[in-house]
């Protein structure tokens, strides 16, 4: 085999890391003792090997590299009988344990990226939702300041402004108010001043047109600032609120919890 064709064959990194058949680490010998060349490239190939195992090598968790080499100790002595080898066997040996070692080290490198990885996924989600709340904390000032300049501008009003008593008409019980004003066609609702619907129960706004109920839609006791604004109904006599078991709300009324007459206008 001419020196070329040795070098390409592989035979070299198989007698590196001691893969060869006798008859090929007999030529393997042959070639080295007789081309320089074949003996620089050997050496080329060690130094390759160990940078590759360097290149690699990652923190291992405590104890891994001992435990690793205390096998490779203890099974290199636990054979009794002699066996021949190369010239470099103690340089196949040791690029063997490199490689072990690296593999070793790979692996706990992959494990660890892994956890490290759901690691930093799961802090970045909890940092999404942190962030997330802080949006819906700003929507919600944003709409807590809209609604109070709204009302403010309602209230402010007094000439257009009529403060409508809500009462079930039992010594005041369940008194709340609203605010009509005609001019803006808008009814500012005073939330806080409602009473809680029974459970599984909806408050729904009204006005009386002509003597007929006509809905101004749901009341949302959880709105922004405890204030509701609604578009009037041109007309209105009088407002009432009814408890409803749709969500959604009714055509009409199903039981009238409180009803107050819109006072004339500037009285």
């Amino acid at each position: 085999m001419d020196l070329q064709s040795f070098i390409r064959s592989g035979l070299l990194e198989s007698y590196l890391l001691g893969q060869c058949t006798a008859e090929e680490q007999s030529l393997v010998e042959r070639m080295l003792k007789s081309h320089p060349e074949a003996r620089a490239e050997l050496a080329a190939i060690e130094k390759a090997l160990e940078g590759y195992a360097s290149a690699h090598a990652v923190t291992p968790p405590a104890g891994m590299k001992e435990r690793i080499l205390e096998t490779i100790d203890r099974e290199s002595g636990s054979s009794a009988t002699p066996i021949s080898t190369p010239v470099n066997a103690s340089n196949t040996l040791r690029i063997y344990q490199l490689l072990s070692l690296a593999l070793a080290l790979l692996c706990g490198f992959f494990f660890y990226q892994k956890n490290n990885i759901a690691a930093e996924k799961t802090e970045l989600e909890k940092k999404a939702a942190e962030l997330q709340k802080q949006l819906d904390d700003c929507v919600e000032e944003g709409k807590k300041k809209e609604t109070f300049q709204q009302v403010n501008l309602l209230l402010r009003d007094r000439d257009d402004t009529r403060a409508v008593a809500l009462s079930n008409g039992e010594n005041g019980k369940f008194t709340a108010y609203a605010y009509l004003n005609n001019a803006r066609c808008e009814v500012a609702i005073d939330l806080n001043t409602m009473p809680a619907p029974d459970p599984g129960k909806h408050l729904q706004l009204w006005s009386i047109v002509n003597g007929v109920p006509v809905s101004m839609g749901m009341l949302d006791l959880q709105a922004a600032g405890g204030w509701q604004l609604v578009p009037c109904k041109t007309g209105a006599v009088a407002i009432a609120v009814s408890q409803e078991s749709n969500p959604q709300g009714n055509p009409t009324p199903t039981q009238v919890l409180m009803v107050g007459n819109v006072p004339p206008a500037n009285g």
